[in-house]
């Protein structure tokens, strides 16, 4: 493997200026990424106490699944008061979902490496599955290559309801026939058999979404000593329930501070992403299996849906007694995260930057400051038959991974259709259309009832030419169809569907390729968080 790095701007104005440092974004956060400023956030995290021995305990009876001394090693070094946390979190998407999911890991590893050289106090990379979330639609499939088309491959697993990725039972029989049809897309290697095996196993000892996406990421990375921390958790609710009480304490204030900041950010020409914040408690209530927002207005709170009110202190209450009843929504997730975890760092992608960014008035809202916000590695594996085809027809890497290759084979394929011809073409229609109205207004002069008749036949002769036009460019194409095809493989590669490549393939592809050492050699790379495009040359 070879690492390389390109300038690409984000297309969102916030994350573009956050990335570049324009001063215009200082207002939005309260530490910058320079060297002082991870100084003054370790101080300010010394002035903070947290449930370290709860938490940890908490923690070790999670992780006793998993049987990893590393991964409890790792946990034991959160009660140390000094210890801090580079946290980053992402959907328990299946067989780890999109690519990104794992180059976020790889940023929280590699970024926690670094802080522990630099500022020599124990820093633990903590991941954040999103076990609480019920958007099921968008963790429930994976993007396959068929036949040379990406195509949408979803579980086929009825009864969605609108329940927590982390209580959403996984039909074994139908998970494991998905599984299968995913390697059937794969092209047969000599590690194909006992990856899939590896992941059968996976699949055998998980009941739930978040399960699944847990003993995967957790053998991939438990020598990293990552700690895996499932925000769906009922066992973790005990220790957010005090926290929950003071969000709904302060979910008036709370509400404001990001209307506050949104508005703020309007003014500055930027778009909030967060909807409702000001009309909702921000916190979910469990019923049935189900996550129902909660509501407030006239000095109450409730769910509409279930016809349920209550007053601030029956709620208040009803936290303390079924804590397991709540969860978060997009508002109180950082906060609870930085509750209960010294949080050096949080690792975002650019949606999570554009909404933590509405965020610090919540933040301060409730007697905290906003852990700097780190963007995580942006990365494209570039296989060397891609790269091959690159430099054979002569196509730029850099507008690849932006813009695609769909307008470079555009123009390829316009410098291969003769101008002579083409001209040829249009100046035929021209001609024939010159001379046929002129039949047609001889013809109009014998009957004006021809009229009808006399424009079907002019659009059947243009027709003809078109479909004249048409089949020599078919020919054309026929011709130079290895090179056209060349153009649709570096598109389908490294910007399938239009999208960066981090946003459609999934890791089980490069592993399936290239073996279990991919990910070994992947995780060393000298990686640089300095806001540049990583391209692995593999």
């Amino acid at each position: 493997m070879q690492l390389t790095e390109l300038s690409i701007q984000s297309q969102n104005p916030f994350v573009r200026d956050y990335i570049n440092g324009n001063k215009l974004i200082g207002p939005f956060f309260d530490y910058g990424l320079n060297k002082e400023d991870w100084e003054i956030r370790l101080n300010d995290l010394t002035s903070r106490t947290y449930n370290r021995g709860a938490l940890a305990d908490y923690l070790l009876d999670y992780h006793r699944k998993f049987q990893s001394e590393r991964m409890d090693k790792a946990i034991e070094r959160l009660r140390d008061p000094a210890s801090v946390a580079v946290v980053g979190g992402q959907q328990a998407g299946l067989l780890t979902g999109p690519l990104y999911t794992i180059h976020k890991i790889i940023s929280i590893l590699v970024f926690a490496k670094q802080k522990e050289k630099e500022l020599n106090v124990p820093v633990i990379p903590v991941f954040w599955v999103a076990g609480e979330d019920h958007d099921l639609e968008e963790i429930n499939h994976l993007y396959i290559s068929d036949s040379g088309h990406v195509k949408k491959y979803k579980l086929a697993q009825p009864h969605w309801k609108k329940s927590q990725a982390a209580k959403t039972e996984l039909d074994a029989d139908k998970a494991e026939k998905w599984l299968h049809g995913v390697f059937a897309s794969f092209e047969e290697t000599e590690y194909t058999n006992d990856l899939l095996a590896h992941l059968q196993r996976c699949l055998r000892k998980s009941s739930t979404f978040s399960e699944f996406f847990e003993y995967i990421a957790a053998d991939m990375f438990e020598k990293d000593g990552l700690i895996l921390l499932n925000s769906g958790d009922p066992g973790l609710r005990a220790l957010e329930a005090e926290f929950f009480q003071q969000l709904l304490k302060k979910s008036d204030e709370l509400a404001e501070s990001v209307k506050q900041q949104q508005e703020f950010m309007k003014e500055m020409d930027y778009s909030p992403i967060i909807e409702g914040a000001s009309q909702h408690a921000n916190l979910f209530y469990e019923h049935d299996g189900e996550r129902f927002l909660i509501e407030k207005g006239d000095g109450a709170f409730f769910v509409k849906e279930l016809d349920l009110k209550w007053t601030r202190a029956e709620l208040h209450d009803l936290i303390g007694e079924k804590p397991e009843a709540f969860s978060n929504n997009v508002v109180t997730r950082p906060l609870m995260q930085e509750f209960l975890l010294p949080t050096l760092a949080f690792i975002a992608g650019p949606g999570e930057i554009n909404y933590w960014g509405e965020l610090r008035s919540a933040f301060k809202a409730m007697g905290f400051k906003m852990p700097p916000v780190v963007p995580r590695l942006s990365i494209t594996f570039l296989e060397r038959h891609i790269e091959k085809k690159l430099t054979e027809r002569n196509v730029e890497l850099q507008e690849s991974l932006e813009k695609g290759a769909a307008s470079q084979k555009e123009r390829f394929f316009a410098s291969r259709v003769p101008s002579e011809f083409t001209n040829s073409v249009k100046r035929a229609k021209e001609k024939i259309e010159s001379i046929h109205s002129s039949v047609r207004s001889e013809a109009l002069e014998i009957d004006r009832s021809l009229e009808p008749l006399l424009m079907k036949n002019a659009g059947f002769i243009q027709d003809q030419l078109e479909f004249l036009e048409k089949a020599a460019v078919r020919k054309i194409e026929e011709r130079e169809n290895n090179i056209l095809r060349d153009f649709d493989k570096i598109q389908t590669s490294l910007r399938p569907l239009g999208a960066p490549q981090e946003r459609i393939w999934n890791i089980m592809y490069y592993l399936n390729k290239y073996g279990p050492d991919f990910l070994e050699k992947y995780k060393e790379l000298p990686y640089s968080f300095q806001n540049m495009h990583q391209v692995v040359k593999l």
